[in-house]
C-alpha cells in the first residue's frame, strides 16, 4: 500500500478513502481545497504497478491503521470514503476504535452497502473485468461512452472525467485476483454497528440517479437510523462532488467544525 500525506502535520487529519480501482490521485479535486487539514491518503493494493494484490478490506483497513499508528496519530477528525471507500472506511472505524484511537466523523459518499448472492456477485467480476480490459485497450473518450459507467454516473458521466484519467492509467496493473476480492469487499456488507452517538456523526451521501441509492438506501436508514442522509436530486454515482466541489468541501468542513466546536 502506498500513502500521500498532504498539508501540515499537526493540523487536524482526515483520511481519504477512494472507490474501486481508484488510486488516491482520485480524490485530488476534493483534498486540494482542504488546506486546514492534514491529509492521509492511502492508494490500494493491487492499485500501482509492481503492488501486492487487493485482498479484503480487512487487510487494507489493517495496513491503513497500522500506518497511523506508525504516524503517532491518535485522533482522526474525519474518515472519509467513496463508493467501495465506504466498506473499508467502516471497517477501519471498527479498528481503530479498538485501538483507542479516536474517530469523530465518518463521511461516505456513494456506498454500495449491501450483501449480493454469489450468482450476483460473478456477474459484477464479468462487469468490472469487462470495463478493466476495456480502459486496457481504449482511449478515455471512448471509453467514457460505455453503457457500464453511464450506469453509475447517469447523465454526468463528463463529470467525472478527472477521476477516470486516474483509472485509465491504473488500469494495466489491476489484476483478475484483485477484481475478484473488490467485488467481494463491496458486495459482501455484515453492517457493523456504530453506537447512538456515532451514528450521529455518520453521513452518508447519494445521487438520486445511481443504483447504490435505488438499491442500498432504505438498508442503510434502517441499519443506522441516527445516521444523516443527504440525497441529490439529478444527480448519479459520485458525480455532486465533481460538479459542486466548492460546496460540497464546505460540507466536509462544517461536519468537522461542528463537531470541534461542540467537543
Amino acid at each position: 500500500m502506498k500513502f500521500d500525506l498532504i498539508g501540515e502535520k499537526g493540523k487536524p487529519v482526515v483520511v481519504m478513502l477512494t472507490g474501486s480501482f481508484c488510486p488516491g490521485e482520485c480524490l485530488k479535486y476534493i483534498y486540494s481545497q482542504m488546506q486546514d487539514y492534514y491529509i492521509i491518503v492511502p492508494t490500494y493494493n493491487g492499485h500501482y504497478k509492481d503492488s501486492k494484490d487487493f485482498t479484503t478490506r480487512q487487510n487494507e483497513a489493517k495496513e491503513i491503521k497500522d500506518y497511523l499508528i506508525e504516524l503517532g496519530i491518535d485522533e482522526i477528525q474525519m474518515i472519509y470514503g467513496q463508493s467501495m471507500g465506504t466498506e473499508v472506511g467502516m471497517e477501519l472505524h471498527k479498528q481503530l476504535s479498538e485501538a483507542k484511537i479516536k474517530v469523530h466523523n465518518l463521511f461516505f459518499d456513494g456506498a454500495p452497502m449491501i450483501r449480493l448472492s454469489s450468482l450476483y456477485k460473478a456477474f459484477m467480476r464479468f462487469k468490472f473485468s469487462t470495463m478493466i480490459r476495456l480502459f486496457k485497450d481504449k482511449t478515455l473518450e471512448e471509453a467514457m461512452n460505455m453503457r457500464f459507467l453511464k450506469q453509475f454516473a447517469g447523465s454526468k458521466i463528463n463529470s467525472l472525467k478527472p477521476m477516470l484519467e486516474s483509472l485509465v492509467m491504473i488500469a494495466p496493473y489491476v489484476t483478475k485476483t484483485t477484481i475478484k476480492n473488490e467485488v467481494e469487499c463491496c458486495y459482501t456488507f455484515d453492517y457493523p454497528p456504530l453506537s447512538d452517538d456515532m451514528q450521529t456523526r455518520t453521513h452518508f451521501f447519494y445521487g438520486e440517479d445511481e443504483k447504490a441509492y435505488k438499491t442500498c438506501y432504505k438498508l442503510v436508514q434502517r441499519a443506522y437510523p441516527q445516521a444523516n442522509f443527504y440525497v441529490k436530486k439529478g444527480h448519479g454515482h459520485m458525480t455532486y462532488s465533481c460538479e459542486h466541489t466548492e460546496e460540497y468541501v464546505k460540507l466536509l468542513k462544517d461536519i468537522i467544525k461542528k463537531e470541534t466546536v461542540g467537543k
